[in-house]
């Protein structure tokens, strides 16, 4: 790392600093998500470094290329128009924050309604459901009303014979638990 670093302090130029961006993006393609994968803020925010890491390099590149010149005059020259880059580069990081501030409160905006509506799904589902279990049952309730009317001795029979049954089982299970 510490020689790639070196290499870019060495270069003077953007077009091998961006091709030693695009090695070092290739090389970890591995590690890190791909760019598929990546939400849109966070591609916002990789934009707004590589930006601000340009900006960074050109700065310096150009405070050593003045540093070197002899003259007063040039300068200056240089030194207006590394500001206007400096206030065009803060500026246009500023605009890249509002984006991503924006992005990020419609995500949030639209997560909140789909969790509304998601919710409002759900209550209707229950309230559809509790209506047909409550009709299942006041069906289940007039046909046993319906059967005992029909058939009066033999669902009396029948009740016998589980009371019966229900007190064996009782009974049996008493005695094991007893031994």
């Amino acid at each position: 790392m510490a020689e790639r670093i070196r290499r870019i302090s060495e270069s003077t130029d953007l077009e091998s600093f961006s091709s030693y961006l695009n090695e070092r993006q290739s090389g970890r393609v591995g590690l890190e998500r791909s760019s598929l994968e990546r939400s849109s803020l966070e591609q916002r925010a990789a934009e707004l470094g590589a930006a601000a890491g340009k900006i960074a390099l050109i700065v310096r590149q150009t405070r050593e290329r003045v540093g070197k010149l002899a003259h007063q005059p040039v300068k200056d020259r240089i030194n207006d128009h590394i500001s206007s880059i400096t206030e065009s580069t803060r500026i246009r990081a500023e605009r890249l924050r509002r984006v991503a501030a924006d992005r990020a409160q419609e995500f949030t905006r639209a997560a909140r309604d789909r969790t509304a509506e998601l919710g409002r799904q759900a209550r209707e589902k229950g309230e559809q459901i509790a209506r047909e279990v409550k009709a299942g049952v006041l069906h289940a309730r007039r046909r046993a009303v319906q059967t005992v009317h029909d058939y009066p001795v033999h669902t009396a029979a029948a009740a016998g014979v589980a009371g019966f049954l229900l007190g064996a089982g009782l009974r049996i299970r008493r005695a094991k638990r007893a031994s």
